[in-house]
């Protein structure tokens, strides 16, 4: 764990203003996405169901959509900002996998593209953090202060 120890102190010295606004924003295409789910929850079980979960695309669903909305507002806050990355992670390892396997699969139509961006970008900040526009940092503060 001592490396990992080193890199995570290195990255909250090295934290650029402009990476909060990128978790912000990250948070934002999880959140809608997540919305996404509960307006077409039929479409997310037959795509469920067709990649072979079998009768648990009701469970799967329901863990997809409250850990996707619970921890995109999180992310988004900046609030338990690596916990929050690295709960999503599964999730959108499941949506790039779905991607891939949907037997109508476009390079060029698919959201593949996003969900590989999107789980890029929740490495980075599991390993970063929130940074100093962050709830993370205000308590921090506070604590030592």
């Amino acid at each position: 764990m001592k490396p990992f120890d080193t890199l995570v102190g290195w990255a909250d010295i090295h934290h650029p203003q402009w990476l909060d606004y990128l978790r912000m924003l990250t948070g934002a295409v999880l959140l809608a996405k997540g919305l996404s789910f509960v307006l077409d929850s039929d479409t997310m079980q037959r795509i469920l169901h067709d990649n072979g979960f079998g009768f648990l695309p009701v469970l799967f669903m329901h863990y997809v959509v409250i850990f996707q909305l619970a921890h995109s507002v999180l992310l988004m806050l900046g609030l338990l900002t690596r916990i929050a990355a690295l709960a999503q992670l599964p999730i959108v390892l499941g949506a790039c996998y779905a991607l891939l396997v949907r037997p109508e699969f476009s390079a060029y139509q698919s959201d593949l593209w996003l969900a590989l961006l999107m789980l890029f970008l929740l490495v980075i900040f599991a390993v970063t953090g929130g940074g100093r526009a962050s709830v993370d940092h205000h308590i921090r503060l506070a604590r030592a202060g």
